[in-house]
């Protein structure tokens, strides 16, 4: 019966491991200065300093992290070279997620804004794979360009 007992114990605490090895609290996001989009946002001054960079055609790389309603990261890296965009789409924290939709390293083009009433919609447009990616939407006036 002990046998067993440290047995499930030893189970249990390597299933904790593994889950752990992929979780990436929204708290760590911040403080790395990944700008955050849900459940709560942060860091969204750091999309427009992106913004001014991209402008001077310098460049800048920055990481747009969202949680999915269970929690898990979905991390996006955006790369400009003063020229074009590269794009890597990571969803492997996310339990649920496909990991036939990552992108690794894809490059993009142009970087067009859209102005709602809704705020600003940035997408990265002219991908190599052909598809586009919606990378960031504002708030109204949470924006200052």
């Amino acid at each position: 019966m002990r046998k067993r007992i440290h047995l499930l114990f030893g189970v249990g605490i390597l299933m904790l491991a593994g889950c752990e090895s992929h979780d990436y609290p929204s708290e760590e996001a911040v403080k790395n200065g990944d700008i955050v989009t849900t459940p709560e946002r942060a860091n969204v001054d750091r999309f427009e300093t992106f913004l001014t960079r991209v402008g001077q055609q310098k460049q800048d790389t920055i990481r747009i992290t969202g949680y999915t309603t269970e929690g898990d990261a979905i991390l996006e890296d955006i790369t400009y070279d003063g020229k074009r965009f590269i794009y890597s789409l990571d969803s492997s924290r996310d339990e649920y997620g496909s990991q036939t939709d990552d992108r690794n390293k894809e490059i993009c083009q142009n970087l067009e804004q859209q102005t709602t009433d809704g705020g600003n919609s940035f997408t990265l447009t002219d991908c190599k794979e052909g598809q586009d990616h919606e990378i960031f939407k504002s708030n109204p006036g949470e924006l200052k360009k």
